[in-house]
């Protein structure tokens, strides 16, 4: 599991452009918080994808996971990691255990789309919201047990 020892990157980025930076607004901590609950698939447009289908879950309660599976229709999952979330500063910070955290700056945060930057490596990524036209992992994935 290539993404397991990143796992907990609350991330998703789509490739801004300057034009767009300047149209954004910047939303508070709650109004993002709200936006992101939900689960999040990474598109194989993405910066970080690599090739495996995954889900990130981010719960109302500030609980999260990160969801690798083996087949693309995301049936069987091959390993997760959960940790806590929480927005600070327009940041997803995940405490991902022993003091650690990953730290995504929002860069922008659509309904359907989110763009991250991570202040581990400056990698800009992004997610789709997971529905039933998305391509990978459509729906909600079935948890790990």
């Amino acid at each position: 599991m290539t993404k397991l020892a990143m796992a907990a990157v609350a991330a998703g980025a789509m490739a801004g452009e300057p034009a767009e930076a300047a149209k954004m607004v910047k939303r508070d901590d709650a109004s993002l918080s709200a936006m992101l609950v939900g689960t999040w698939v990474n598109p194989p447009d993405s910066a970080d994808y690599e090739g495996i289908p995954s889900a990130e879950v981010f719960n109302a309660d500030g609980t999260y996971s990160y969801i690798e599976y083996e087949d693309k229709e995301c049936q069987r999952v091959s390993g997760a990691v959960h940790s806590k979330w929480y927005v600070w500063d327009g940041t997803i910070v995940n405490e991902v255990g022993e003091g650690k955290t990953l730290k995504d700056e929002i860069v922008n945060m659509a309904p359907k789309k989110m763009v991250l930057r991570s202040l581990e490596d400056s990698l800009t990524y992004h997610r789709v919201r997971s529905t039933a036209k998305t391509r990978a992992c459509a729906g909600t994935p079935p948890q790990p047990k």
